[in-house]
Parts: structure tokens; sequence; C-alpha cells
């Protein structure tokens, strides 16, 4: 894994907006100067060395160097600079992608490094960098109980197996307190320099305890969601989203894929939007960290395949970039975000659909010949837009004609269809209708009592599109599924308004 990552460093692979890796002044005076880095490597033959920084799950190249003096046993190489470098955690990699260091950047960048190209611990020293003296002790302390770890666990799986079971509670015991004293000394570390970004890293890792629910005098657990509850408000508890330092190590990426993707992932979407806008407001203080997370949402929500997701993408626009709080975006791509997000609100589920009226293939203007998508029998509608010439509709149009044939016979059928063609060539969307003969309603014909391609999105989304319609021609589907999971939908949605006129 280590490698696909480092050999990743070569290949920009990774798109960063413009001005992301602008550093902002630092408060050390050191840091006037620039970068001035240096670092001593025993037995090194590298002729260039390269400089990385950890960005979401990757490694980015940020620097390399082709100079170098030769030293008695190995040589020294030097990155130094006018400008200063983006606070973050650093890779230092050899010529052939091999990782030599991690260390930190963190306000001083005027410090020294002696290593080897083994890469351990115990042959690395700093010379002023407090904070990377820090790094390497927590290092080789989780070195060094590892170690204890392995020996304590093979004896307890020796004991075991010879059922010696006092033996094995001595050891259980053993790694019940290496344990606890690794986690004090992480503490301790944190604790005595809270504002290293190492400490902000370590603090990051250690998981919220999450309190027993609430009782009633009788013993009753009052309300059986407020564990998920604490644990969706109090996740950022140890993650300080105020400061964008968190961007450029390990540790951030993998929380917010957790938190988004795991923690909030099937939500109902007004609860992930009230935890979107809790992590937001606590990011607005940092405006590296409040346009990383901002970027991240947009690109999650915009082309995840989760039903609802869409609303969350709008709500994110409406309450963010329509609001003039991402000043780095420019004119042109603001606006692409609020046409998209005005041109998706309408269409979101839950909307009340627009009615339409559109003719059938006699394409009269007798208006008993257009037909409503709101006046059909059955309780539900599916709107199914269509090109005849196109092949994935012509294939998914078979699939769905084989679903309400299948529900038809056994007399399951609970939607009708209203088949939307797309079509300029009206001769050849009747010879479609014609040779298929769909047992379902079909308009068309590029006319109707509104621009319907427009009104449901249809010019960006591109056909095949489908809408699913309640009784009260609601949107309740507005993205299209496998047609053989229709019924399933169906069903899902029935039990979930059942179980909400419950609660009410």
């Amino acid at each position: 894994m280590m490698k696909r990552l480092l050999f990743l460093i070569l290949a920009v692979t990774l798109l960063i907006p413009n001005g992301l890796f602008a550093q902002k002044k630092s408060k050390s005076p050191s840091n006037s100067d620039g970068h001035h880095l240096v670092f001593d490597i025993a037995n090194s033959q590298d002729s260039i060395i390269f400089l990385a920084i950890y960005y979401r799950d990757k490694l980015m190249l940020k620097d390399s160097v082709t100079t170098f003096k030769q030293l008695p046993q190995g040589r020294q190489f030097t990155f130094a600079g006018k400008e200063t470098y983006q606070d973050g955690m650093y890779k230092l990699v050899s010529q052939k992608h091999y990782p030599y260091l991690d260390f930190i950047i963190d306000r001083n960048q005027h410090f020294s490094a002696s290593l080897d190209t083994t890469g351990k611990v115990d042959d690395v020293s700093y010379v002023n960098s407090d904070e990377n003296d820090e790094l390497l002790r927590f290092q080789r302390r989780t070195i060094s109980a590892q170690k204890e770890l392995t020996e304590y666990k093979k004896k307890y799986d020796s004991f075991k197996s010879a059922n010696k079971q006092d033996s094995m509670d001595f050891y259980s015991q053993k790694m019940k307190d290496l344990n606890e004293n690794m986690e004090a000394f992480i503490w301790d570390l944190i604790n005595k320099h809270p504002d290293y970004l190492f400490s902000k890293m370590q603090r990051a890792y250690k998981a919220i305890e999450v309190p027993d629910p609430p009782k009633d005098e009788q013993g009753n657990i009052i309300d059986s969601n407020f564990q998920l509850s604490y644990y969706m408000t109090h996740f950022w508890d140890n993650i300080d989203l105020s400061d964008g330092r968190m961007i450029f190590t390990p540790t951030f990426e993998p929380k917010i894929k957790e938190y988004f993707t795991k923690v909030l992932q099937y939500q109902e979407i007004d609860t992930i939007n009230k935890y979107m806008d809790m992590v937001l407001e606590k990011a607005e203080k940092d405006s590296l960290m409040y346009r990383f997370i901002v970027e991240w949402l947009s690109y999650n929500y915009q082309t995840s395949k989760i039903i609802g997701h869409d609303a969350v993408f709008v709500h994110l626009v409406k309450n963010n970039h329509m609001k003039g709080k991402c000043k780095w975006i420019d004119e042109d791509l603001l606006k692409t975000f609020e046409k998209r997000a005005n041109r998706l609100e309408p269409l979101l589920i839950g909307k009340q659909s627009v009615e339409l009226f559109i003719p059938d293939t006699s394409m009269t203007d007798d208006f008993s010949k257009w037909h409503s998508s709101y006046r059909l029998p059955k309780k539900y509608v599916i709107l199914w837009f269509y090109d005849p010439d196109c092949p994935t509709c012509k294939k998914e149009s078979k699939k769905l004609r084989a679903v309400y044939d299948s529900l038809e016979r056994i007399g399951e059928r609970n939607f009708d269809v209203y088949g939307i063609a797309n079509d300029a060539d009206i001769e050849r969307w009747k010879k479609y209708v014609r040779e298929n003969n769909f047992p379902w309603l079909n308009v068309g014909g590029n006319k109707g009592n509104v621009d319907y391609l427009e009104v449901y999105n249809i010019y960006e989304s591109g056909n095949p599109q489908m809408f699913i319609l309640n009784e009260k021609r609601q949107i309740i589907l507005n993205k299209r599924i496998e047609m053989n999971a229709i019924p399933t939908f169906l069903k899902e949605y029935e039990k979930r308004e059942a179980l909400k006129n419950r609660k009410k």
C-alpha cells in the first residue's frame, strides 16, 4: 500500500484547487525568512530527493532537490527558499521512491534532521524542532510498545494452549496495563502541547465515549435514538475543524469520509443537512478548512447514487454558494452551481410534480387526445422519459414492459406509466410505439403545456429518465433504478409512510 501511494507522488493525479496550498502568515518570526530544511542521510546514494505532503488519502509532490553535499558516510540535502511551505505532515522520499522519514512542518521551517536509509526511528535525530522531537518520542514509544504487546500475546496464546488460566490472566493484565500506559503517554503528549499539529492529529484518533441512554424511574430507556444522536453531534469533539493544517495530514480524510459516508449515509435528508450545517459552522473559522469541506461535500453529494442525496447538494449550494460564502469561486462557476441547484430543487423527493398535458400519437390539436400526468387511475405514476432512437432507452423500456406485464398478470400492478418520447422525428416515434405495442399511455412529439424536457431537467440528465409520483402526484423517486426493483421500492415506500403516520 505504501509503495502504491509513493508512486503517486510523481504522477500528479490529484487536482488541487488553485491557492489551496497558499500558506497563511505564520505566527513564528522564524518563518519570515521562508524555509530551510537540512537532511543528513547516512549511506545515501541518491542524486535526487523528494519532499511530499499528505493530502486527502494521497501524497503530493511538494518539492525536490538535485544538489547535495557529500558527507563522510552519506549525503546532505537542503531544501531552501523564500516562500514558506504549507504546514502539515510530510514524507521524505528516496530517488527510488522508498520512504525515509515522516515529519511535521508546523510554523517552524528552519531545522535539520539526521537519518539513514533504513527509515528506523532509532537512527533519527532533529536539531531546532521541538515538535518533531515529540513525534520521534511517540514513534519510539509506539514501536517499543508493539514489541512488548507481541511478546505478551505470544505468551498468552502459549498458556492458553496449555490451559493455564492463572498465567493467561497474568499476561492479559500485562496487555491491559500496557494499553493503559500507552493511552496515558499519548494524552500527556496532547495536553503538554495542545497546539502542536502532531498533538491535534493524535487527539483526532481518539474515539468519542458515548454515554448510556437516559432511563425513567422504572429503568426503561427514554430515547432509543439518544446514543446515535449523541455520536453524530459529538463526532468532531476531538477534531479541530478550525485548523486548516489538519487537511494536510493522514488523519482528516478518513474522518470526513467516515462521518458523511458511514455515520450519516442513510439518515433522513433533514438529518444530514442539520449535521452538515453543524460541521460547516465549525469550519467557517478557518477559510482553508471551510473551502476543503464545501468542495468535498459538493462533489460527494452531487455524484452520489443514493436516492435523495441531490437534496443535500441543493441545501449545500443554497446555504453556502448562494449566500456569498464561497469567495474563492469565480462568477461563472458560481452561476453553474446556482443554475444546477435551481434546476434540481423543483424535482427533489417530496416536491409536487409539474402536471403535464401532452398529445398522444394522434398528434392532433384536439385536447381530448392530450393527456394529463395527474389523471391516471392507478395510485402511482411512472414518468418514463425516453428517446426511441436511444439503445439504452429501448433496452430499459423492454425491462419496464416485463415488470408491467408480470404485475398485471397477477393483479398487483399499482402504477401507470406515462411514457414521454423525446424525438423530433414524429413518424419514427409513432412507428416505434406501433412496433412495440406498449400497453401504457404514450405521449410526445415535442408538444405540451410546458417544455417538459426543461421542467424535468432532461436536457441536462439525458434519456432515459424516470420519476415516480405518489397518489398526490408528489415526487417519491427522481432517478432511474433497476426496473425489477420498482415493486420493492413501492412496497418500502408504503412501509415508511405507514410508519410516519403511526408516529404522527
